[in-house]
């Protein structure tokens, strides 16, 4: 009877050691199956200290063999055998949850290629715009020439007008002073052949008047 009865103190003493007991060793066994929500790492401990086996991603489904409360992480198997520790708070027992959470990647991986491609097609057409914008310079530059060529032709055309027309002005005048110097010409050829037959009929006349005189004598 002795031993079938428990002093107050010494239950009390047996009862706190079973919540200690409890409370010390929180693993537990699980079998069930739960999915990943986020991509999570797989670690051969329970702690970041521990060695990476691989990441995991969204959706994957996971056997749960056994939980800690205490450290947060869950050890766990995959499909295909590899078996590892993972935060508890990344698993969930909602696979149409895990569902959307893929689906959600695929999404951000398509908006993500998607992206990328649009990056490279606005840096295409960047570049396109350079090269047009190079070209329009060098058309408006060639432009610029061209007008500055239509400038001086323009000039060299009035200056070669006013030179046609200074080189006609001369060659009227040179025609008039030609006209002038043969009619000069023949004017004082006249007078030459005027003043030579007065002097052919004088000179004889004054000839023979001196001669006559000096018979006189």
């Amino acid at each position: 009877m002795d031993d079938l009865y428990l002093h107050p103190d010494t239950f009390l003493m047996r009862l706190l050691g079973v919540f200690v007991v409890l409370t010390i060793l929180p693993l537990v066994s699980q079998a069930e199956t739960r999915f990943v929500e986020v991509e999570v790492t797989l670690r051969s401990g329970q702690g970041t200290e521990f060695e990476i086996v691989r990441m995991i991603r969204s959706g994957t489904p996971l056997e749960v063999l056994e939980s800690n409360s205490r450290t947060g992480y869950s050890r766990v198997q995959m499909p295909g055998g590899t078996g590892g520790w993972v935060l508890t708070r990344y698993l969930t027992s909602n696979p149409v949850g895990a569902e959307q959470l893929v689906a959600a990647r695929q999404t951000v991986d398509q908006l993500t290629r998607e992206n990328r491609e649009l990056t490279g097609e606005r840096n295409r057409y960047m570049t396109e715009a350079d090269n047009l914008a190079a070209e329009l310079a060098r058309l408006k530059d060639l432009s610029a020439n061209a007008l500055a060529l239509e400038d001086s032709n323009q000039q060299f055309q009035a200056r070669l007008k006013r030179a046609d027309e200074t080189i006609a002005k001369l060659e009227k005048d040179n025609a008039r002073l030609s006209s002038t110097g043969n009619r000069d010409w023949f004017l004082a050829g006249g007078g030459v052949l005027v003043i030579g037959i007065l002097l052919g009929v004088i000179l004889p006349r004054l000839r023979w008047r001196r001669k006559r005189s000096w018979s006189d004598l």
